[in-house]
């Protein structure tokens, strides 16, 4: 008898199981309608491929335990929004795609950067910002994973930020934590597309912890597969982790970090934070630009 695809399928749901948690939450007023979008140039002709070649860089098998898509009717109910340091629904919009069924696209005008420089120069404010709740109870260990495409064509400039995890209430903005108060695992683009991890730590020194730049690198106008999986260290100790891949292969395995001193300090969700810069001009796009964000997932 053959073992089709569909088969396969099958019995890896029965074997690792998923759940789809939900909650309610208000939607942006702001987020746009769907609209139609060009096909996506990229070609997932390598990516089940690099999969399987990488798998062993995977650890250990992870459990979906929620999924966050951008579909226009279940969007509000998917996402838990926390109320408090969103900014930039203006900058998005949701688009239909025919590789995602829809996609969120963030707008970044020209000359915008950080929400510092509009309020100290009057800049256009680029990208968008908020914080969600995990579907479970805060962790000591989540794998985050999500697609994300540049616009072709992309200036880079300096650098930017993307989406990743979050603890706490001090994670980001040049205010570093202490070890008890918060940490971020933000992404970064930087010059000519280089990636990196850029983290807030108790060890950070002003403006957070670049690690990992240059590790890999971003094409613009490709969906590129990127996955985190932090492990937070046991407090009084420096043994915790991050792993990052790229497309399904391992880019980044970072040990010995400190992310807390007490183990009160947990991951509690989601930090999607996206802007050039950066607090000054010189970080800012000189275009309008856009970067699409689909298929946001959280294992453990």
């Amino acid at each position: 008898m053959k073992f089709s695809v569909v088969h396969a399928c099958l019995w890896l749901s029965a074997l690792l199981g998923s759940a789809l948690l939900v909650s309610s939450c208000s939607q942006p007023n702001s987020i746009a309608a769907v609209e139609n979008v060009e096909r996506s140039p990229y070609s997932e002709s390598n990516s089940e491929s690099n999969k399987v070649a990488n798998a062993s860089d995977r650890s250990v098998a992870k459990r979906s335990v929620w999924k966050g898509n951008f579909s226009r009717s279940s969007w509000p109910s998917q996402w838990r929004i926390r109320k408090q340091g969103d900014w930039g629904w203006q900058n998005t919009a949701i688009l239909a795609d025919p590789r995602f069924s829809q996609v969120l696209r963030v707008r970044y005008p020209a000359r915008s950067a950080s929400p510092a420089v509009n309020r100290k120069t009057g800049a256009p404010l680029g990208g968008t910002q908020f914080y969600t709740n995990l579907p479970l109870a805060p962790q000591d260990s989540i794998r985050l994973s999500y697609y994300v495409r540049f616009s072709k064509p992309f200036d880079f400039v300096k650098g930017g930020k993307l989406p990743g995890l979050f603890g706490g209430t001090e994670t980001s903005g040049g205010d570093n934590p202490d070890g008890t108060d918060g940490f971020s695992t933000r992404f970064m683009w930087r010059k000519e597309g280089q990636g990196e991890l850029y983290a807030y730590l108790p060890t950070s020194s002003k403006y957070g912890t670049s690690i990992g730049r240059g590790k890999w690198s971003f094409t613009p106008g490709t969906w590129h597969h990127l996955e985190q999986q932090v492990d937070l260290n046991d407090p009084q100790k420096k043994n915790g982790r991050v792993q990052v891949w790229l497309d399904g292969k391992k880019v980044l395995d970072q040990s010995k970090l400190q992310f807390r001193t007490t183990n009160a300090l947990k991951i509690e969700g989601i930090f999607f934070s996206t802007f050039f810069g950066g607090n000054d001009p010189s970080w800012a796009t000189p275009k309008d630009v856009t970067v699409d964000f689909a298929n946001f997932s959280i294992e453990q």
